[in-house]
């Protein structure tokens, strides 16, 4: 792998926390489908529009298998890439262009294109957010309100104390005798 990252949490039934944000997954999905079919007719922009239709379909996978954590990582590691990319994008075309972004004496179809590029990161941003939290959930536990997260004692005890007395450990490195190959 490229980047080096923690594993993935294992894939099994989704959390209560991942179904409470089933809405919120859907309805961007619905609203990323709908941009990709704008990037390719009003942008032309088919390269772009193939890279978020892939990373939409991840999302539509993870959705059917009932939030499947390994697809809804997948899905949010693509939105914030292309996310990224398409606000990078953005931020050009609106400083290079002598035109407005918007303006009600240009074509409708200029001003649905410029609608289009400003959508396009702030649909898939907040899917890749949700998909951290999801992430975090499964990986770590409970989130709670508002994406923050409680604090659990989940293994802080240190291994050199466990199974001791007093905290004390009976092991010591490098003890007893040595054992050479080949011998019997």
């Amino acid at each position: 792998m490229l980047l080096p990252m923690p594993p993935m949490p294992t894939p099994g039934t989704s959390s209560g926390y991942a179904k409470s944000r089933q809405y919120a997954i859907l309805s961007l999905l619905v609203a990323q489908s709908v941009l990709v079919l704008m990037r390719w007719v009003l942008l032309l922009d088919i390269l772009g529009g193939f890279v978020m239709a892939l990373a939409t379909g991840f999302g539509w996978y993870a959705y059917k298998e009932d939030l499947h954590i390994t697809f809804l990582c997948y899905w949010g590691m693509m939105c914030l890439i292309n996310g990224v990319f398409d606000f990078v994008k953005f931020i050009d075309y609106w400083v290079h262009d002598p035109m407005p972004i918007f303006a009600s004496n240009l074509p409708l179809s200029y001003n649905l294109s410029s609608l289009t590029m400003l959508l396009v990161p702030l649909v898939t941003l907040p899917g890749a957010l949700i998909a951290w939290y999801i992430y975090k959930d499964a990986s770590e536990g409970d989130v709670g309100s508002y994406g923050s997260y409680s604090s659990r004692d989940q293994e802080t005890t240190p291994l050199r104390s466990s199974g001791s007395v007093f905290g004390r450990s009976s092991f010591q490195a490098f003890g007893g005798q040595g054992q050479r190959l080949g011998a019997a």
